[in-house]
């Protein structure tokens, strides 16, 4: 059953859509239809939006950094596009300071699915992501692998409008993002090869929700999240087919409390691009990241060229017998989607309300390509 809906899936993302040039792009509006404002994430916010719909996808992401030089991260989905509706999946990863890469992905059935009614609390199995006084908690994996992570808010989960991105006129077509934790000091601890292993350092929390094939409307993602004692920057923008008239983008910057400025405006420049030998995808040694608004703005230089992690978005299928098939269809006649990361010190130079000023740290870069 899974496979037919998975060649399913494959058939609607391979036919084209057709649309004209120039389609619009709506990005975080109000009601009215003015920029979006900043605003306080409320339970409806947190909480998932279950929706009919084949392409109905729904991601809680969380990365945690340590001092130490681990860094882990998790994807907690919900899903249309598996054996049953509303099924929820959890894949995370660790990554050790000599970069050995450990990734557990778990599949679930959607009555192992939980979620509160008067707080923000979903449960799969024996797995939680929940609301605390100071932040959230989330616990995840087995004996062998896992995590058992505080995230303590330094800044208030935001929403940048409606959250929505729409693409095209009907405005039935959007990627939905909001964000729970910005800035959080994280603690706790990873469970690695059955060893704790202490998490103290800083993370991010990210809750964003599509109801159309991506495929349609995404091309190639560039993320950076940037952490200093005083400044936090968090960049999204990915690149959209021609039809449409501009790609989408989003920025943020925070102090230690607040957020402080946030951007539609996102420009990204690569330089010294080499094609990777392994997935054939054009790579950078270098991104420039520009942010610009009407009184606040960013730019920064990361250097690419250390990947930390590079890998096939699509590799898991080849752990199952049906996946193998599936994902040489996918390859040969859709996309062949990649990742990589590069993990590096950057200094980012700020304009905010008119102060000038530099603030360096560690920054998590991200490239991805949808096809």
């Amino acid at each position: 059953m899974r496979t037919v809906r998975t060649v399913i899936l494959i058939t609607l993302i391979a036919l084209p859509v057709l649309a004209e040039p120039g389609d619009p792009v709506r990005l975080f509006r109000e009601p009215d239809g003015s920029p979006g404002k900043i605003h306080r994430l409320g339970l409806e916010d947190k909480k998932l939006h279950l929706m009919d719909g084949f392409f109905y996808n729904e991601n809680y992401f969380f990365i945690a950094i340590t001092d130490e030089g681990y860094y882990g991260y998790v994807n907690l989905l919900v899903s249309n596009t598996g054996l049953e509706e509303h099924q929820p999946a959890l894949s995370f990863t660790i990554v050790t300071p000599d970069r050995e890469r450990l990734v557990t992905d778990m599949d679930y059935s959607a009555s192992d699915l939980q979620s509160a009614k008067d707080h923000f609390e979903l449960r799969i199995k024996d797995n939680y992501f929940k609301e605390t006084d100071q932040g959230h908690k989330l616990s995840i994996g087995h004996d062998d692998m896992g995590m058992e992570l505080d995230f303590k808010n330094e800044v208030q989960g935001f929403v940048l409008g409606d959250g929505k991105a729409v693409f095209g006129s009907s405005g039935e077509k959007f990627f939905y993002i909001n964000y729970p934790g910005p800035r959080p000091v994280v603690s706790g601890h990873f469970i690695v090869k059955g060893e704790k292993v202490p998490v103290k350092g800083w993370g991010y929390i990210d809750h964003s929700l599509s109801n159309s094939n991506p495929a349609d409307f995404q091309e190639v993602w560039h993320n950076i999240k940037f952490h200093s004692g005083d400044y936090t920057v968090l960049v999204s923008s990915f690149t959209t087919p021609e039809k449409y008239e501009r790609d989408f983008s989003f920025g943020v910057i925070t102090d230690d409390e607040k957020v402080l400025c946030s951007f539609t405006d996102v420009r990204v420049k690569e330089e010294n691009v080499k094609t990777d030998p392994e997935s054939g995808k054009p790579y950078p040694a270098k991104v420039r990241y520009e942010l610009a608004g009407d009184d606040c703005s960013a730019s920064a230089e990361i250097d690419t060229s250390q990947i930390t992690e590079k890998f096939d978005v699509l590799a898991k299928l080849d752990k199952r017998w049906y996946g193998r098939p599936v994902k040489a269809a996918i390859n040969a006649f859709i996309a062949k989607p990649w990742y990589y990361r590069a993990v590096a010190p950057v200094t980012f130079k700020l304009n905010v309300h008119g102060e000038k000023t530099e603030t360096t740290g560690k920054a998590f870069n991200e490239i991805i390509y949808t096809n």
